[in-house]
């Protein structure tokens, strides 16, 4: 003869099969990752090209988001060092720029030995008076799930936050002056003019007592390449190249004579 379970049972019964059901729901949307694998960038480091022709000349230039994501991952390993007091690792990081100072970013991660998918948009602003950047973090969902900003950085930063990072709440204020403000940087007259995000990149202009340098040089070798020189320094080992060639030399001396030329201007 079976013995009826009693009411009270049935109901505790029904309670924790609807509480672990609600605990399933959210555990299975943050589980999932629908932009695993989408995005592979090749590392790179073509970005400094950028950055070193604008240092050069002090004209703006924009660092585009394939440019920006080849460098991310080409120093992957020094973020990830960066981070090391963070509870989450990142495995890869993926921005995009859908709007002016807009920034949303795709992080794996690896968390209590699972990988997690971990999306957010934030407003990215650079406050040049204090020499600082500013990141108010807006959005985060961990895979499918959405959790408020101060919950995500409350778990990001369990332990302490790395040197020359601070909080606020859902603000991350990174402090530029110890790379700014370094010995380098003030023997070499660096100065950061811009660094505004706008639609699907970064504008970066910046200067240096190099810049004057860069100008004259360029003129220089307009005179000596003749006016088939664009001053565009990424033609510039291809100028070279043709100039020895015309000059007698070939083979592996030209090549490196104009990699070596080339590499000495930047």
């Amino acid at each position: 003869m079976r013995t009826p379970i009693p009411r009270w049972g049935l109901i505790t019964i029904g309670a924790v099969v609807i509480l672990g059901i609600a605990a399933f729901i959210p555990y299975r949307l943050m589980m999932t990752d629908d932009l695993a694998g989408k995005y592979n960038p090749a590392p790179s480091q073509e970005l400094l090209r950028s950055a070193t022709a604008s240092i050069l000349t002090g004209e703006p230039v924009v660092f585009t988001e394939e440019e920006i994501n080849a460098y991310t991952a080409y120093h992957l390993e020094d973020i990830q060092n960066y981070l090391s007091k963070a509870e989450f690792q990142p495995n890869q990081i993926y921005l995009t720029f859908p709007e002016e100072d807009t920034v949303t970013a795709y992080t794996p991660v690896t968390w209590n030995g699972k990988n997690l998918g971990v999306t957010s948009q934030s407003k990215v602003v650079y406050d040049a008076a204090n020499e600082q950047l500013n990141i108010e973090v807006r959005q985060v969902r961990l895979g499918k799930l959405s959790v408020s900003p101060k919950f995500a950085l409350n778990h990001l930063f369990t332990k302490e936050l790395p040197s020359g990072i601070t909080r606020e709440d859902n603000r991350i204020i990174v402090d530029l002056k110890p790379y700014l403000e370094s010995e380098k940087a003030v023997q070499s007259g660096f100065s950061l003019g811009q660094f505004k995000v706008q639609k699907n990149g970064v504008l970066f202009q910046a200067s240096s007592t190099l810049s004057d340098r860069g100008s004259k040089l360029k003129e220089q070798l307009k005179e000596w390449l003749g006016e088939t020189f664009t001053g565009d320094l990424d033609d510039l080992a291809g100028q070279l190249q043709d100039y020895l060639k015309k000059s007698g030399f070939g083979g592996k001396t030209l090549d490196f004579s104009a990699r070596f030329l080339y590499n000495s201007v930047l």
